[in-house]
């Protein structure tokens, strides 16, 4: 019981930040909003529960593998600032998921090592 507990606890506070992101955009602080998305907050308490939870070896792999993260994430956002406007949103925000998913996959099996 008190994993799932620790789970619904971590849903809830993702929850928030979502909450408080949207929030900040409805009232037009996009600019705000945008550097918010990027603030360590979600990883914040994420190493918290790593570090707690598995230990400091496990902390280290994840946080050294969130950092060549950032290169997939930028790749992400130039697709969807280069085609936003150009293509239909819903397809825009698919293609930077997409350019995403092959280079954090590309990522993923550099960084993962094999037998």
């Amino acid at each position: 019981m008190r994993g799932s507990l620790e789970i619904l606890a971590k849903a809830f506070l993702g929850g928030v930040l979502i909450a408080v992101l949207l929030s900040c955009a409805r009232r037009g602080h996009y600019v705000a909003t945008g550097l918010l998305v990027s603030v360590p907050a979600i990883s914040l308490y994420t190493w918290w529960w790593i570090g707690r939870e598995e230990g400091v070896d496990a902390l280290r792999i994840a946080v050294r593998s969130a950092t060549f993260g950032a290169i997939p994430w930028v790749t992400y956002l130039a697709v969807v600032y280069l085609l936003a406007g150009r293509l239909p949103l819903w397809l825009t925000l698919a293609c930077g998921v997409g350019v995403y998913l092959v280079v954090a996959s590309a990522f993923l099996f550099i960084l993962t090592p094999h037998a």
